[in-house]
């Protein structure tokens, strides 16, 4: 019996020892089983961390050579813009170059051209028209011009020509103009004879309107013009061409510049021994004292007037003060 309860003892422990060797070779199986996922899980979490990483570093690679890609792009296209913009400006300076160079070229060509023909005989001076001179004939205006006989239209020396006509104390004015092919105009402006001055006894002097000494007198010029006597005897010796600086002789011309035409024509002749003593010597015997040549119209009015009233019958006139004139009747009127 106790064999027995002894075996059954054993046997229960054994059965025991067989159980707990069960149940930790399965707790262990559990445990490495539960490891096994664990290092499974965690190893699937990094492979998916590293994949999550490989697939972000890819994406990043992309984005990183499409982002090179479009920097090359834009920087190819940003060469192949600057190596056109190069090339027109290349092609800009070629053609303002060539434009220089035309003008330049244009330029020589006129120079040179002008040069030639201004040297050449081309438009010589065939011919000489003279207008506007009376006293002068043509032929002495084309001498006195004396145009040379090389002379062009390009060469001509117009201002030369002008000063010589000009020089002559009857041209007031000369103007010279070229006609091509080969024609010179000489428009003269010649001055006209306002009087003529009895210097002394031997010796007469043309006045221009202007107050230009002309020439001497000839004796038809003596009979046909308007006379100024009595001058100052310290008067300077007339010169042909210069301009008279006697004050008597200027205030006569500037009052027979100034009346019209119907006192005029009754003038024979003005004494001017000066501005003040200047008196005008009418037809029918008249003396007017006029004096200077200031309010003309007002002393011309007066004296017309007197002459209408008391024609035939009035001896002097003096009209120096217009506004106080004086008169004097022939004897027994």
């Amino acid at each position: 019996m106790a064999s027995a309860s002894r075996s059954r003892s054993d046997s229960s422990s054994s059965r025991s020892r067989r159980g707990r060797k069960q149940n930790t070779g399965a707790n262990s199986r559990a445990r490495r089983s539960s490891v096994k996922a664990h290092q499974n899980k965690k190893s699937a979490r990094l492979q998916r961390t590293n994949k999550a990483r490989q697939s972000s570093e890819n994406a990043q690679k992309q984005a990183n050579e499409s982002k090179r890609k479009a920097l090359d792009k834009g920087r190819r296209a940003g060469d192949i813009r600057a190596e056109q913009r190069a090339k027109r400006q290349r092609w800009q300076y070629l053609r303002y170059i060539a434009r220089i160079a035309i003008v330049i070229a244009v330029i020589l060509l006129i120079i040179f051209g002008s040069i030639f023909i201004y040297r050449s005989d081309l438009f010589h001076v065939n011919n000489v028209q003279v207008n506007g001179s009376a006293h002068l004939t043509s032929q002495e205006i084309t001498s006195i011009a004396a145009v040379s006989d090389d002379s062009t239209l390009l060469r001509l020396d117009s201002k030369g020509i002008k000063e010589r006509l000009e020089d002559n104390a009857w041209v007031q004015n000369a103007a010279i103009h070229r006609v091509f092919p080969d024609t010179i105009v000489i428009d003269i402006t010649e001055r006209e004879p306002g009087a003529v001055v009895k210097i002394n006894d031997r010796s007469n002097w043309v006045i221009s309107t202007d107050g230009a000494w002309l020439s001497a007198a000839t004796t038809d010029d003596w009979e046909n013009a308007m006379k100024i006597i009595d001058v100052s005897p310290s008067m300077p010796a007339p010169i042909s061409g210069a301009m008279c600086a006697d004050g008597g002789i200027n205030n006569a011309l500037d009052i027979l510049n100034s009346i019209s035409g119907d006192l005029r024509s009754r003038i024979v002749s003005i004494s001017a021994e000066s501005s003040i003593k200047t008196s005008l010597n009418l037809v029918d015997g008249v003396t007017v004292a006029f004096g200077d040549s200031s309010d003309i119209e007002v002393k011309e009015a007066v004296i017309n007037s007197l002459l209408n009233e008391y024609e035939g019958r009035i001896s002097y006139i003096n009209v120096r003060v217009p506004t106080r004139p004086t008169y004097r009747m022939l004897e027994g009127e």
